[in-house]
């Protein structure tokens, strides 16, 4: 028996449930799915990129020569550095008439990327310093890299120096020409004497090996080619070695500035030149972050040689043993030089302001 509720509106009731669909809903619900169909295909290219981006960042990066280096035999000193703000890698100029990173260390470098005051820090080791190296008694600095490679190299540097490198660049010769010329080359200062150095030593021997080198003409502020800023760094008739050394960090800080400043779409074809004359301990992922780092911060350039005139080196005929040369030096003195410059401390340290 129906029972009729006095508060059910006759004009509205019926028994019969209205099965008609509500379009206003199925359109909403296919607008949905239209959106959710974009973005997965938005996301599935964004995902096709950045895999295609990543892979072609590898191969860029893949063309430097990897390798390792057996990290328990690097006579790394502990907790010189407690953190990292601040990572320390050695740089190698490899002294080599082939292309080729087997020979010498003629430029013995640390890069530091001090990333708690924002700079690239270059300490210059005198190449003819006088050194102990592990297996082969005392000598000069730059024969570590030619007796046992990178691996002698930077363990003589941690073990003379106080320093826990476990990475390393090195870079030949004719890399660093061509780098340069593939930037358009660097400003640097040139004075008359390096000029005449410049010419008489080093463009006729660059030519005779197969490097062309045009000889410098005026001095003053001027724009070398990769093969003129070789001989400039090359010069260790004016000024001797520390002054050699020099020459090298103004180089390579003018390289920095260069590379920082050039359009974008530079980069790819000077990543992939200028890291097939590498050889590094550096992963791809590493080298990504480095340069992204300085790049971006736009950090400054300091510098250090060793030795200074704190140092006491000797000179004269207190610099010869058995007929050869060598930069001989207060070592503690010395560690301690490089240990504040980096950490800026001692007379090194940055004022409240730079702070």
């Amino acid at each position: 028996m129906f029972v009729l509720d006095e508060n059910v509106d006759l004009l509205s009731y019926s028994k019969k449930p209205n099965r008609e669909p509500n379009k206003s809903h199925a359109k909403k619900s296919d607008r949905k799915k239209k959106i959710i169909v974009l973005v997965s295909v938005i996301l599935a290219l964004a995902i096709v990129l950045m895999t295609s981006g990543i892979i072609y960042i590898n191969s860029l990066l893949n063309n430097a020569t990897k390798v390792d280096l057996d990290a328990d035999d690097l006579g790394v000193t502990e907790n010189i550095f407690n953190n990292r703000d601040v990572i320390n890698i050695a740089l190698f100029g490899i002294d080599t008439r082939t292309d080729s990173t087997k020979g010498r260390s003629d430029a013995v470098m640390i890069v530091s990327v001090d990333k708690k005051h924002n700079k690239i820090k270059l300490s210059s080791i005198a190449r003819d310093s006088y050194v102990n190296i592990e297996g082969k008694g005392k000598d000069k600095l730059t024969h570590a890299y030619a007796y046992g490679g990178a691996q002698l190299a930077v363990k003589t540097i941690n073990q003379n120096f106080d320093m826990n490198i476990t990475d390393y660049v090195s870079v030949n010769f004719f890399g660093i020409v061509s780098i340069i010329d593939e930037i358009g080359g660097v400003t640097i200062d040139v004075d008359s004497a390096e000029m005449a150095v410049m010419n008489k030593e080093y463009v006729t021997e660059l030519n005779r090996i197969g490097i062309p080198c045009d000889a410098i003409t005026k001095t003053g502020l001027q724009r070398l080619t990769g093969a003129q800023a070789l001989a400039y760094m090359r010069n260790r008739y004016t000024g001797g070695d520390l002054s050699r050394t020099d020459r090298q960090q103004e180089v390579i800080s003018a390289l920095f500035g260069e590379v920082k400043n050039i359009n974008i779409t530079k980069y790819p074809s000077i990543v992939k030149m200028g890291l097939s004359h590498v050889e590094t301990t550096l992963t791809n992922t590493e080298i990504l972050s480095l340069a992204v780092h300085v790049v971006t911060n736009s950090s400054s350039i300091d510098r250090l040689s060793l030795p200074t005139k704190e140092c006491n080196p000797q000179s004269g005929k207190n610099a010869y043993i058995n007929g050869v040369w060598y930069y001989i030096y207060d070592l503690d003195v010395a560690k301690q030089e490089l240990q504040d410059f980096i950490k800026e401390t001692g007379k090194y340290a940055a004022s409240e302001q730079e702070k």
